[in-house]
């Protein structure tokens, strides 16, 4: 430690723990009198970044802000960026390129307006958190309402790059057949992609999973925390990271969560050998961004749909016609077999519903991003 340093202050996270070390290909040149750091929160119009020599506050360059066309060109919680060593105007440095991303969490931005909404950038693992139905005899649509939100999360981070994981937090609030009960209901609504999603229960009270979690936030990996208001996220967070880093407010009234979460952060867990998480506010809904998200080759995504409906790509091949909508088209395999009992009706009515929300018009891009 040196000379005059806070012993209460948390410990500065190296790159490895930042996950440097993980980017593939070669290091990028790095102009003399500039460094790499990482975005963990983003203000309007500043970043805090974080870097083993410590942390800055940061301001886009203005010959790159100038340049940026869509938000892709825009730093998010999460990129690694180019920024000057020494400060600049109003005591920031100064960002002068994003890096490649690895990849990528998009939504489509809420309002009428087709834009995307940068959610976290290079993370390796989405982790989809929720809660299981407060009771056993809980109405099939409250289970049916969770895996319907989670069937958006996987397509995001299928998409994106990310490996999808349910968590499956608050268990302590229920009791094991309760929690059994969700699990299989989440794993037959998921149909096909269940295979792919590993699904851990946790208790942010009592500790219990929090050592699989953790693992997956290890050797400089970032693990992304998602999904709506008060399924404790943040308390996820905090007991990870072992100090109250992200405010957490008391339950409400009828024992539910509150909505604390105002702010993307980066957070780093696990000491030297771990990694880092992302904490995000409570998204509802979240609807993929249904556009290219420019993101390099090597960046490790698949078709977001396909990868969280395989059931519905695989009896669409055997549709009459190559770009059957499955709705009303005669001989659609797809409608066949909802008919037949062999695909859930909720299924099919999700995958219709993200096709028609991700698509985006002819005409994105044609005006500059808003900032």
């Amino acid at each position: 430690m040196s000379e005059g340093a806070d012993p209460s202050a948390p410990p500065i996270p190296g790159v490895a723990q930042l996950g440097w070390l993980r980017r593939p290909g070669p290091a990028p040149q790095i102009p003399p009198g500039h460094s790499v750091s990482r975005v963990a929160v983003e203000h309007r119009g500043a970043y805090e970044l974080v870097d083993d020599s410590g942390e800055a506050t940061g301001a886009l360059d203005a010959g790159v802000r100038h340049a940026a066309q869509t938000p892709f060109d825009y730093p998010t919680v999460g990129d690694w960026v180019v920024r000057s060593l020494e400060a600049r105007h109003n005591r920031r440095v100064v960002i002068t390129d994003v890096l490649e991303r690895t990849s990528l969490l998009c939504r489509r931005a809420a309002g009428p307006r087709a834009w995307p909404q940068l959610v976290a950038a290079n993370a390796d693992v989405l982790a989809v958190v929720t809660t299981p139905a407060p009771t056993s005899d809980a109405p099939a649509s409250e289970t049916a309402g969770i895996g319907h939100r989670i069937e958006w999360y996987l397509t995001a981070a299928f998409g994106g790059g990310a490996q999808p994981v349910i968590v499956l937090n608050k268990v302590d609030t229920v009791s094991s057949d309760e929690c059994d009960k969700t699990v299989d209901v989440l794993r037959q609504r998921l149909g096909a992609a269940a295979a792919d999603v590993p699904i851990l229960a946790t208790s942010a009270l009592d500790g219990r999973g929090l050592d699989r979690l953790g693992a997956l936030a290890s050797d400089g990996a970032t693990v992304a925390l998602s999904g709506p208001s008060g399924v404790g996220k943040s308390s996820l967070a905090n007991r990870l990271a072992g100090a109250e880093v992200v405010p957490v407010a008391p339950l409400s009234p009828d024992g539910r969560g509150r909505h604390t979460t105002v702010r993307r952060q980066l957070v780093p867990v696990g000491g030297p050998r771990g990694g880092t998480l992302v904490d995000t506010p409570g998204l509802q809904d979240l609807i993929p961004w249904g556009g290219d998200l420019q993101l390099p080759p090597a960046a490790r995504t698949v078709d977001g749909l396909v990868a969280a409906f395989g059931e519905i790509a695989t009896l669409a091949q055997s549709c009459r016609f190559a770009d059957c909508a499955h709705t009303a088209e005669p001989d659609c395999a797809v409608t066949a077999a909802v008919a037949a009992g062999e695909l859930p009706t909720e299924r099919l009515s999700t995958y219709l519903e993200l096709v028609a929300d991700m698509e985006i018009p002819e005409t994105f891009g044609s005006e500059r991003a808003p900032r």
